[in-house]
């Protein structure tokens, strides 16, 4: 059995902390499942993104961050060394009641590569930590 379909994975990802699973598969980053918390504070609430690209569902164009790449970035060190990383706060807009209305959001992403081999997880957990108070 996959480590995804576990119970005790399975109670832990649909905590009310937001968290969403990617495939491994640079530079897509196919987006598997996300919890309800991740959906609420993602703007989420208005679309399925199951199945998109992380960056075809969350266009960093229009995100008002300042550097597009830093991310993926994050996302292929943490694949590339299997190590869980956390990310510096970084700004990523969302969209909330209207999709072209964005609100000034910070993140702090913990990236957690699981499953797989010791040297090539076949996904990555990510935990969104909404730290906008603090940045604005």
């Amino acid at each position: 059995m996959s480590f995804i379909h576990h119970p005790v994975f399975k109670a832990l990802f649909d905590a009310p902390i937001p968290r969403i699973i990617l495939k491994a598969d640079p530079p897509n980053f196919t987006i598997l499942r996300y919890n309800m918390a991740y959906q609420k504070i993602s703007g989420l609430h208005h679309r399925d993104v199951i199945g998109w690209h992380l960056m075809e569902a969350f266009d960093p164009k229009k995100a008002g961050i300042f550097d597009d790449r830093y991310l993926l970035d994050m996302l292929e060190k943490s694949l590339k060394t299997n190590k869980p990383i956390t990310t510096e706060p970084f700004r990523f807009d969302v969209t909330f009641q209207n999709l072209d209305v964005f609100v000034e959001k910070w993140w702090q992403i913990d990236i957690l590569p699981f499953d797989g081999t010791v040297t090539q997880p076949l996904f990555l957990l990510l935990t969104a930590i909404d730290v906008t108070e603090a940045k604005v």
